[in-house]
């Protein structure tokens, strides 16, 4: 079904009387026309209106597009310019036309041809292989995601929530996207602001009728870079706040929202309710109210994109009346909501937190994926430390989470020399003589992407009972096959493999180090005791270890 309003099917016919301009873009670019309309009051209000003032139908004729019809509602840009974007999803000839009641806008034609990357293209980057959808099919469905072509899809995210702030270079941002693509991470989480943490971070002016198209297109070259360097962006809107449905307002959220998915649904992103939506009680809504704004995106999104919420937990400011620690709480048989979401919030006991909530979030039905979208910053080196950093992403990952997301350093308030960050009640480096980009939790999240990466990591399930003798029961394997444990203070473990009459190869990895240790060779059919290369007493400063069992 289209998700646009101005029309619901529009039949093209091809004959030589139409002039059809010709394009050529590969599959999952962006396509962007630009006509200029003509002068009318309000022109956001109306580009953001229910009822869209401005749409295109594009129109597959031949090759894998053939018979595909795709109805994109169009923006206004500021002046009398007024834009649509077009993402092809597949291969072919597309032919389109706008519909609109301005003359100036409306019965344009023309046509693009859409042409498929190669493997090898693809490889170079993930994102040419499509959106993030969530696995349908394969060994685990619901539980990881995937590209359109059906790659895995493994989430290591990075909080970048206050890169809209005025005043950043690109320069600034290129660095950031630079090494953290070359470190592994798939995902940059931006808080694409209506309101954000104070003016210089907003995109729309004090009375919400007034976006700022030209601060807009400068991030949107953030989000065109991050994406040309192989990382998909996590858009959210709105921050939760009290009373937000007087001080900002049902209809400001509403209006915003579809201005936002209007401009940026072409690219690969991924859309999120609000951060942190249920702080002091739902921000004064209704819980149906968020419920409704995610149908809302649902619909006007014509790519069907994955949807989700990011949540504030308990005992967490401003969290009390509506405590959850993952949407899976709340929301997990909404139709709209296609993956769940967990903040544990910044301390050592709520690090802890991290597997039990996505342990019961994994065991939740239907099978949805679960991502920690939050979880305690590397705020400075060694608060928290590399280990406790370790300690979520590995424990999440072998309890079932379809990917981790890390934050710290410069990156999470957008702390960059140009426009500096205020110094709050949270502990943060301020000397930028310091590389917070290298802090030992993100190389370790590098590793942990690097390594998760070289195996076949999506078909891994969650098997604590496995783990013998040793507290950290932390596990996920294909029985028989292939087996991955994480020990937080090493010591010896037991597997039990009496019903696996075969051989097997191991690798102890040191992660204090990021390193293969030692492998070997052992023999199935029995129970077996397993010790890293180094233990206490003979090593007296403990090490997380990685112990990695494969059939041979």
């Amino acid at each position: 079904m289209q998700k646009f309003r101005l029309v619901t099917s529009l039949i093209f016919l091809c004959c030589s009387s139409l002039s059809w301009s010709q394009n050529e873009i590969h599959v999952r670019d962006v396509f962007e026309i630009t006509w200029e309309g003509a002068t009318i009051d309000h022109p956001y209000m109306v580009s953001s209106a229910q009822d869209a003032h401005f749409s295109v139908v594009f129109n597959g004729v031949d090759g894998e597009a053939k018979g595909k019809e795709i109805g994109v509602n169009g923006f206004w840009d500021g002046g009398a310019i007024w834009k649509v974007r077009f993402s092809p999803p597949c291969a072919g000839t597309w032919r389109y036309q706008s519909i609109s009641p301005d003359p100036s806008l409306d019965d344009r034609k023309g046509s693009l041809t859409a042409i498929p990357w190669t493997e090898k293209e693809k490889s170079e980057n993930r994102t040419r292989r499509g959106f993030i959808q969530v696995a349908a099919h394969g060994d685990r469905p619901g539980r990881f995601f995937v590209h359109e072509d059906g790659a895995p899809f493994l989430w290591i995210g990075d909080t970048w929530w206050n890169w809209t702030k005025r005043g950043i270079h690109l320069e600034s941002f290129q660095k950031l996207v630079d090494d953290r693509s070359r470190k592994g991470f798939t995902v940059g989480q931006l808080f694409f602001a209506g309101r954000g943490w104070g003016r210089s971070s907003s995109l729309l002016d004090k009375t919400y009728f007034h976006p700022d198209t030209q601060h807009i297109r400068e991030v949107e070259t953030m989000i065109r870079y991050a994406n040309s360097q192989g990382m998909t962006i996590w858009i959210h809107t709105w921050w939760g706040g009290k009373t937000i449905n007087e001080t900002i307002g049902q209809d400001v959220i509403e209006r915003w929202w579809r201005y936002v998915v209007r401009r940026l649904s072409s690219y690969n992103v991924i859309w999120v309710l609000a951060g942190e939506y249920n702080l002091y009680n739902y921000g004064g809504f209704d819980i149906r109210f968020w419920n409704d704004l995610g149908r809302m995106i649902d619909q006007e999104d014509p790519y069907d994109r994955i949807i989700s919420a990011h949540p504030t937990p308990p005992g967490w400011g401003g969290g009390e009346d509506a405590p959850q620690w993952s949407t899976a709480e709340v929301l997990h048989q909404e139709d709209w909501l296609d993956y769940n979401q967990c903040q544990v919030g910044h301390s050592k006991w709520r690090n802890e937190m991290i597997p039990g909530i996505v342990k019961n979030s994994y065991e939740s039905q239907p099978a949805k994926p679960i991502v920690v979208t939050e979880p305690w910053y590397e705020f400075v080196r060694g608060n928290p430390s590399a280990e406790d950093i370790r300690f979520g992403a590995w424990s999440a990952m072998l309890s079932g989470a379809a990917g981790h997301t890390y934050g710290g350093g410069h990156v999470w308030k957008a702390h960059v020399p140009e426009s500096p960050a205020d110094q709050d009640s949270w502990p943060m480096e301020m000397d930028f003589k310091i590389n917070t980009l290298d802090y030992p939790g993100a190389q370790s999240m590098s590793f942990l992407a690097k390594f998760f990466s070289s195996i076949e990591w999506w078909k891994l399930k969650p098997h604590p009972e496995y783990v013998l003798d040793n507290p950290s029961k932390y596990c996920s394997a294909i029985p028989g096959e292939e087996y991955l444990i994480f020990l937080r203070w090493g010591g010896s473990v037991k597997i039990d493999l009496t019903p696996y009459d075969s051989n097997f190869v191991f690798q102890w990895i040191d992660l204090t180090h990021q390193e293969m240790v030692k492998n070997g060779k052992m023999t199935g059919g029995r129970i077996l005791e397993c010790k890293p290369p180094e233990d206490y007493p003979g090593t007296l400063q403990y090490k997380d270890w990685i112990l990695h069992i494969r059939k041979e």
